[in-house]
C-alpha cells in the first residue's frame, strides 16, 4: 500500500502539478455515509489541459475517541459543460483512494487500509476570490460508501 501512495504522490509532483498558472489549492468540508461522520478535506488540483485536471485530496473524517479515518484520493476530472461569462462548471470525476482506518483497543491498537475506486461528478462556481465547488463521490471498494463535498478552491499564480 505504501509503494502505491509512493507512487501516486511522485507521479504528481514529477509531471509538474504545482505549475503555479494551473494550479489551485482548495479545503472543504465532507460528509461520508459509510462512517456516518464528517470530515475536513484538502486538495490540490491541477489543469492539465481545458478539459482535463488531476486532483490529489486528502480527507479526514471526525470519529470518536479512539477511532481515526482518513483518505488519500488521486482523481481526473473531465470536464463536460463550462459557462465562462458565468463561471460555471460541471466535471465528472474518476481515480483511486486509500483508506485508511485504525482503532485503539487499550491495550494496543489495530489499523486497516484499503484501495477503492472513485466515481462521482463536480460542480463549480468562480467567485472573485476563487472557486465554490461541490462533488458528490461514490467510493467502491471494501470501505464503499458515498462522499458529499463542499468547499473553496484558491488559485496559484495568475489565473
Amino acid at each position: 500500500m505504501r509503494k502505491v501512495l509512493a507512487l501516486l504522490l511522485a507521479s504528481c509532483f514529477g509531471t509538474g502539478m504545482l505549475a503555479q498558472a494551473q494550479t489551485s489549492l482548495g479545503i472543504g468540508l465532507c460528509y461520508g455515509s459509510g462512517i456516518k461522520k464528517p470530515g475536513l478535506d484538502a486538495r490540490v488540483v491541477h489543469a492539465f489541459s481545458p478539459l482535463l485536471r488531476g486532483a490529489l485530496d486528502f480527507e479526514y473524517f471526525f470519529t470518536e475517541s479512539g477511532h481515526s479515518f482518513w483518505t488519500l484520493d488521486g482523481n481526473a476530472h473531465y470536464i463536460f459543460y463550462e459557462q465562462r461569462r458565468q463561471g460555471q462548471r460541471l466535471y465528472g470525476l474518476f481515480g483511486l483512494q486509500y483508506a485508511q482506518e485504525s482503532v485503539d483497543l487499550g491495550f494496543g491498537s489495530t489499523s486497516n487500509s484499503e484501495i477503492g475506486l472513485n466515481l462521482g461528478v463536480g460542480g463549480e462556481l468562480r467567485v472573485d476570490f476563487g472557486a465554490v465547488f461541490s462533488e458528490i463521490k461514490l467510493v467502491l471498494g471494501n470501505y464503499d460508501q458515498l462522499v458529499l463535498l463542499v468547499g473553496l478552491r484558491f488559485g496559484l499564480g495568475g489565473r
